[in-house]
């Protein structure tokens, strides 16, 4: 599909939507920093407001899943948002 992007994670090809790549990129750029969802609805989703919905989680779970084993390092933040260990 022309409209996936793709990563390498421990040698091997990972295919992601533009959404996850986003967001992965994003907690790529600002590793080891608690991301509030706000900053990330509006990053990744362009929102500037939370719709009030569980769409990030969703998008956690995916691309924690598409990533294995290295999908562990997202880790949740109760209450405030993600962060992405180093």
């Amino acid at each position: 599909n022309s409209g996936e992007l793709s990563v390498v994670v421990d040698g091997r090809t990972v295919a992601l939507s533009p959404r996850q790549h986003a967001f992965l990129e994003l907690l790529l750029r600002r590793r080891g920093e608690t991301l509030p969802r706000e900053v990330i609805l509006k990053e990744v989703f362009g929102y500037g407001f939370d719709p009030g919905t569980n769409l990030i989680d969703v998008h956690v779970g995916h691309l924690r899943k598409r990533l294995g084993a290295a999908g562990d390092r997202i880790q949740t933040i109760r209450g405030v948002g993600y962060v992405l260990k180093v």
